[in-house]
């Protein structure tokens, strides 16, 4: 087993709600969002605990429960996973809840997926979630794309819309959104660009070569290196890799950038956007999946048609050569994510969703 459990408690009460998640090790938001909840859930004055595993029972989650000590759920309310692997805890007789991030069966992905992942997410993946999506007792999902996902493929029509949550208190901007100038490798870039996830297709990795090459040569793109997709150097001569920086670097990234470039083809959430939007930095993303739900276009960042190189490539510079306008986005972002994608509506939302489904 990955983890160790507290012990249960001495003296339990029916009015204090006690959550259990369990979380194999994952590679990129999902892994993040369970960590986030779990934050939020404790500011509400719940008392959830947060079991890792190793990353095998991603792939094998059926044996999440013979890798458990005895009665390993006594003491706790409900227990909650990803879609992945929630539907291994209906043994318990607990009520589970799942998450839903998002969904590997949607077709849009398909060009981007080589067959071996087709493959696993047609014969394992999706499985797994139509299990955990048919029998848990709540569905939660992190925004109406995904909600109508959830729907149009396994016909459930009761999830309720939870919106993954930033930790605003953390992801801040700099006094008068200026950009700090220790939080990236140097450079003596005019206008730094920042992009934050996996090296992969879905990401949209492979286009920001093609965009680099139609910005001016005073533009910089810093680039996360993420768990996923083998690092083989920069891609541009003017793509500087940095690393995977643990929430402190992150935050410090996001604030010493001019905008986050995030040409991803698919996202459940989006997760990277909202972090930059509360850090005060105007986005530049796709007109796809759930982004359109995080960035408001013309209000706090640009929306690029999929696969477009050169629309992204113009609407960074429209940011680029403007200060005036990546202020007026970052303002509104940052207005944006406090208001509908902070710890209190993460917190308040779950609490509210264990209230009903416990009757207290």
């Amino acid at each position: 087993m990955g983890g160790t459990l507290p012990p249960p408690p001495t003296r339990y009460t029916a009015m204090t709600i006690r959550p259990l998640y369990i979380s194999p090790v994952g590679r990129g938001g999902v892994d993040f969002g369970i960590q986030n909840i779990t934050r939020a859930v404790r500011a509400a004055g719940l008392h959830p605990e947060l079991l890792r595993l190793p990353e095998i029972y991603n792939f094998l989650p059926m044996l999440i429960p013979r890798a458990m000590p005895a009665g390993w759920w006594r003491g706790f309310d409900l227990l909650q996973g990803r879609s992945r692997v929630a539907f291994s805890f209906g043994v318990t007789g607990l009520p589970v809840v799942t998450t839903v991030h998002h969904l590997t069966t949607d077709p849009d992905l398909r060009p981007y997926s080589s067959f071996a992942q087709r493959l696993f997410y047609h014969l394992v993946e999706a499985r797994y979630d139509g299990l955990s999506i048919a029998y848990a007792d709540a569905v939660v999902c992190v925004s109406r794309f995904t909600q109508q996902q959830v729907e149009r493929t396994y016909g459930r029509a009761d999830s309720v819309i939870i919106f993954d949550g930033i930790d605003t208190d953390v992801f801040v901007p700099t006094p008068g959104l200026a950009r700090r100038d220790d939080g990236l490798p140097p450079s003596a870039a005019r206008v730094r660009l920042l992009f934050v996830g996996n090296r992969t297709r879905r990401k949209g990795f492979d286009l920001l070569p093609g965009i680099m090459d139609r910005l001016p040569p005073d533009y910089v793109l810093y680039y996360t290196g993420g768990f996923q997709g083998r690092d083989k150097g920069p891609p541009h001569p003017r793509m500087i890799p940095i690393g995977s920086p643990d929430r402190a670097g992150l935050v410090a990234a996001y604030q010493s950038c001019d905008l986050l470039l995030f040409p991803s083809r698919l996202e459940g959430f989006g997760i990277a956007p909202a972090e930059a939007l509360a850090c005060g930095r105007p986005v530049v993303t796709t007109n796809a999946s759930a982004l359109p739900e995080v960035v408001d276009d013309g209000l706090n960042g640009f929306l690029v048609a999929r696969d477009d190189v050169a629309g992204y490539a113009e609407k960074v510079r429209v940011l680029g050569e403007d200060p005036a306008l990546r202020r007026r986005f970052g303002e509104h972002g940052r207005a944006k994510v406090v208001a509908s994608f902070g710890y209190d509506q993460l917190g308040g939302g779950f609490k509210a969703l264990y209230s009903r489904l416990l009757g207290t």
